[in-house]
């Protein structure tokens, strides 16, 4: 397999690439605290997903419920989680649910659980996601298509829906993990397009969902986590030489950070974890945020609506 090239992207009026954590999204940082918090993780049991979970312990959340198919990989997480909020005297609790995520009956299991354990979701980080077949639409069954979108795309909206309607008079915050294959379609993504179709499928969801909710009912915020060399990426014969490699620890801290209200003036868009938040929120790109409603949104450029 050939080096990778296109996971880093940057967006205009940006300079900064981050290749690991920094002050500014400090889980440590008191704007930052998520202190009282429930969240639940989807996909938290391993990779970027157990490191989101790592930094919502080190924020300080009163509860971290991790969702994955597999009970004993489920099970050695929280074991570690644990002992990660031990160490750093977090006060977090760490639980578990086994489902698969795209079967709605699961799902609307799991939430009714919640409700009658007195159980309110303050945060959700929906992190579950299969890459799908290495091989073009022609050459894919049918089903085999629908079935990634199933777990790709409409369980994020399965998830939101359930999130949004618990009925909690209180502001909530949904932070969507997205990724650079649903517009690099080009490039590396050529090898996995159903990942890049159904994740994209999957932000424009969110993104339709932000156009119809105000952020202060709920906040919605999707980013590409950047290059990380998960045991996942191993499996699929990606190795050190590859690429130079993102810190897990970077995209972990920026899904504390876009769960707080300094990540508001995003509602809707998406952006990567490498992209420095002090710049994201500088005049130059606060005034292209409120002047150009496409920024950073999923469409089609090239247009414009005249009547």
């Amino acid at each position: 397999m050939a080096p990778i090239s296109t996971i880093t992207i940057l967006a205009p009026g940006l300079k900064t690439i981050h290749k690991a954590p920094y002050p500014s999204i400090s889980p440590s940082n008191p704007p930052l605290n998520q202190s009282g918090r429930t969240v639940l993780l989807t996909g938290g049991a391993t990779g970027i997903g157990y490191a989101i979970g790592q930094s919502f312990i080190q924020a300080h959340a009163a509860k971290l419920i991790i969702i994955g198919r597999r009970q004993n990989v489920l099970d050695e997480a929280v074991k570690t989680l644990t002992a990660h909020a031990q160490s750093l005297n977090s006060p977090t609790t760490i639980l578990s649910r086994s489902l698969d995520a795209s079967d709605h009956e699961a799902v609307s299991t799991l939430w009714s659980s919640f409700k009658s354990e007195g159980i309110v979701i303050d945060v959700l980080v929906l992190n579950h996601a299969v890459p799908g077949p290495v091989k073009n639409f022609m050459e894919t069954d049918l089903f085999e298509i629908w079935k990634i979108f199933e777990i790709n795309s409409r369980s994020i909206l399965d998830f939101t829906q359930q999130f949004y309607n618990q009925g909690a008079d209180k502001k909530k915050y949904l932070v969507n993990v997205s990724t650079s294959a649903l517009h690099n379609l080009r490039t590396e993504a050529t090898q996995i397009p159903t990942y890049g179709l159904t994740k994209g499928a999957a932000l424009l969801i969110t993104q339709q969902i932000a156009n119809h909710v105000s952020s202060d009912k709920l906040q919605v915020v999707s980013f590409h986590p950047g290059g990380v060399l998960t045991e996942s990426a191993r499996k699929a014969g990606v190795d050190e030489g590859m690429y130079d490699w993102d810190d897990v620890k970077l995209p972990g801290n920026f899904a504390v950070w876009a769960a707080t209200d300094e990540a508001e003036f995003l509602h809707g868009r998406w952006v990567a974890a490498h992209w420095d938040v002090d710049e994201l929120r500088g005049r130059e790109l606060r005034e292209r945020l409120a002047g150009d409603q496409n920024f950073l949104r999923m469409g089609v450029y090239g247009v414009e609506s005249i009547a």
